[in-house]
């Protein structure tokens, strides 16, 4: 739920609680003084026939009862309402009435007179209909003025959020928040700015020591490899020579690692600009075509579904991207088993059986996660292929059923 319509929803219950409790204490109010205007007209009728009773006047009061009582009846007053039924209308119609015992000239009399309440309901409903329409304005107007000013309040929140979705590490500018005349915003900006400084400061250090790190070890690396190639040329032990060989394998492994993270150093620094429309379905072609005894050494059943397709991409990248994707679909597939590789406009899918995953797939793209059974693996792959997808605003998806794994590189924003 948005925080506009958050905001107006507490305004509404809040605006609608306080009128409902307001209207119940207005009605009871009003009734109450209704009643007791009611009352003392009654009263002052009542006056006024003792009186006339008293000078011996002919009355001419209506709904008036009069009869006398005995000395020691009731003359405590009652006010109470009543049903009379009307034979003009066919119906019962609502009366109060107020009874009370007077003493005119040594003789009690009961005067009662009574006068109907239905001009004062209607009286009572004319104002709480008046009272519901005004409520109905205000509620409207506050909920309408409150959106809009909130809305307005709200805009450089909204907008800055929009700018920090937006805003990268990798980007090198500096983030630039929309100014806003409510101290808390302002604040909250001061913080972000910072906090994002701060951010790209380290972001770029770490960057800037991991590619001179993998440059500098570049020149051992070498020096390490010529030495152990002079060795191994001279006349050894077969244990010597198992050694040897152990340390090329262990050198080599390095030297990939090294490769792999100095590709990522520039990968996040967006350093290929090479964009151009490619042929790519001739590349994954390619590449099939030259891993082909790697498939035939593991006995896998290959499945292409590929259409002619071209899409704009940095040729250099693309080319590791699916070097990367097709190594690791050998490399994990189960011996003898299916897999498949389908392209078209949109996507490019690779399947293949093995598995389940040992870690949480959320960990998947993650740098030096891999599966622990596999020693070849640097784990520097699919999180090179992850790095590739973001450099050209590219996604890629893993999930896992039915005993395969599906890999979806999708080229549109879809």
């Amino acid at each position: 739920m948005k925080l506009i319509v958050k905001t107006s929803l507490h305004y509404l219950w809040l605006s609608l609680s306080i009128l409902a409790a307001t209207g119940v204490i207005f009605y009871m109010v009003l009734r109450h003084n209704i009643s007791k205007e009611i009352m003392e007209q009654l009263e002052l009728q009542v006056d006024m026939v003792s009186r006339e009773i008293e000078k011996g006047n002919q009355l001419v009061f209506p709904l008036v009862e009069i009869k006398r009582e005995s000395a020691n009846a009731n003359k405590l007053p009652v006010f109470k309402d009543t049903l009379i039924y009307d034979h003009l209308q066919k119906e019962y119609e609502g009366y109060y009435y107020f009874k009370e015992v007077k003493i005119i000239k040594g003789t009690p009399y009961s005067i009662k007179v009574m006068t109907t309440y239905i001009g004062w309901n209607e009286y009572l409903k004319t104002i709480s209909w008046i009272f519901i329409g005004l409520t109905f304005l205000l509620v409207t107007a506050g909920i309408i003025v409150n959106y809009f000013t909130s809305k307005r309040i709200w805009r450089p929140f909204l907008n800055n959020l929009a700018i920090l979705q937006e805003h990268s590490l990798q980007t090198h500018g500096q983030l630039l928040l929309q100014g806003s005349d409510i101290d808390e915003f302002e604040k909250l900006n001061a913080v972000l700015s910072d906090y994002a400084a701060r951010n790209r400061k380290e972001y770029t250090g770490l960057q800037e020591f991991t590619e001179n790190a993998s440059h500098e070890l570049q020149t051992p690396i070498s020096i390490i490899r010529s030495r152990l190639e002079s060795v191994s040329q001279q006349p050894l032990q077969n244990d010597v020579v198992s050694y040897v060989n152990d340390a090329k394998q262990a050198l080599e492994r390095l030297s990939k690692v090294n490769k792999g993270l100095l590709l990522l150093a520039k990968l996040t620094h967006d350093n290929f600009p090479d964009m151009q429309t490619l042929r790519v379905s001739i590349v994954l072609a390619d590449q099939i075509a030259q891993l082909e005894e790697l498939f035939e050494s593991r006995g896998l059943k290959l499945q292409q579904d590929i259409e002619i397709t071209a899409i704009k991409a940095s040729p250099h990248l693309f080319d590791i991207m699916i070097s990367n994707l097709l190594s690791n679909m050998i490399r994990h597939a189960s011996q003898g088993g299916y897999v498949s590789v389908a392209l078209n406009s949109n996507k490019l899918i690779l399947t293949n059986e093995g598995k389940k995953l040992p870690f949480p797939e959320a960990e998947l793209f993650v740098r030096f996660k891999k599966n622990s059974g596999s020693s070849a693996s640097v784990g520097l792959g699919l999180s090179i292929i992850n790095q590739i997808c973001l450099v050209h605003k590219w996604k890629i998806t893993h999930y896992y059923h039915n005993s395969r794994h599906i890999f979806t590189v999708w080229f549109t924003s879809n």
